[in-house]
């Protein structure tokens, strides 16, 4: 019991030293949509609209443009995203749908002195009333071994962590996010066909995998800025980004983009005080 504590301590100090030195490492910028804002002022004498700093008179004075469509953004990798993509998530919840069915035949593969799932009973009573009878035990302290409790389930809270934060969502709806998905969808949910939700799992997976997930939040900004290189190789900052950001990993790989609306305009936007006229501007909203 108190090496178990010693290595719950040192996992806890390693994963907070990983997203402290990842945040060192890595500055926020965002990729946005930008224009030149400089004034635009109406010339008499040639009857155009005049941009003093570039001497260019691309409008003419009764001319007033509206730009009304859908389009994607070119470059899908833009992160972190400055808006919220719940079409993303929704996608990427689906692929652990799809993906959890393949675990769980792994796992019925594997032996039950790694998984500790009592494959017998669970033929015998049938999958849905083993799940049932889970449900109602549960939840216990379990006798997995420690590389399930402490690795692979940080692990993958850490998955379920940056699924939800590389599509635009805050830290705390992240960790909802997290939370959500190990305890309903995998503790009480897959699993819970096969065995008793677990304690451990229910504290580690979301808090332990969060703080984890945060590192990779970090070091991915890092690596995609670095334009998806580590030690100068792709190979191996392509590896890394699927490691720890599997599903928008793979939606990228398929050229996901996100879809946005925009409505661009020139309009006056006050008055000129050297050239007594009005003074006209560009104005840019993006709606997504």
């Amino acid at each position: 019991m108190i090496q178990t504590k010693k290595n719950i301590y040192s996992l806890l100090f390693t994963l907070m030293g990983i997203a402290t030195f990842a945040q060192q490492i890595s500055t926020s910028s965002t990729n946005q949509f930008s224009f030149d804002n400089s004034l635009l002022t109406f010339n008499s004498s040639i009857d155009k609209l005049e941009n003093d700093n570039t001497n260019s008179y691309p409008f003419d004075k009764e001319d007033s443009f509206q730009l009304d469509s859908s389009f994607y953004v070119k470059d899908s990798l833009v992160y972190p995203p400055t808006t919220k993509d719940y079409r993303k998530l929704g996608y990427n919840t689906a692929l652990f749908a799809g993906t959890t069915v393949v675990i769980y035949g792994v796992l019925l593969l594997l032996p039950e002195s790694v998984t500790k799932w009592d494959k017998e009973e669970m033929r015998k009573n049938g999958i849905t009333t083993k799940w049932k009878e889970n449900v109602k035990a549960g939840p216990v302290v379990d006798s997995d071994n420690f590389f399930f409790n402490y690795v692979t389930h940080p692990y993958a809270g850490a998955v379920y962590y940056m699924t939800a934060r590389s599509c635009g969502f805050n830290i705390f709806e992240s960790f909802t996010y997290s939370a959500i998905m190990s305890t309903f969808f995998w503790e009480y949910g897959v699993e819970a066909f096969a065995e008793i939700p677990s304690v451990q799992d229910l504290i580690i997976t979301p808090i332990v995998g969060s703080a984890m997930g945060e590192g990779f939040f970090y070091a991915k900004k890092s690596i995609l800025k670095n334009d998806s290189r580590v030690l100068n190789s792709r190979f191996l900052g392509k590896t890394s980004l699927f490691f720890m950001d599997p599903f928008n990993t793979i939606m990228d790989s398929f050229g996901y983009k996100q879809k946005i609306k925009t409505k661009l305009n020139v309009a006056p936007v006050g008055f000129n005080p050297y050239t007594k006229n009005t003074a006209w501007g560009l104005s840019f909203s993006a709606s997504f």
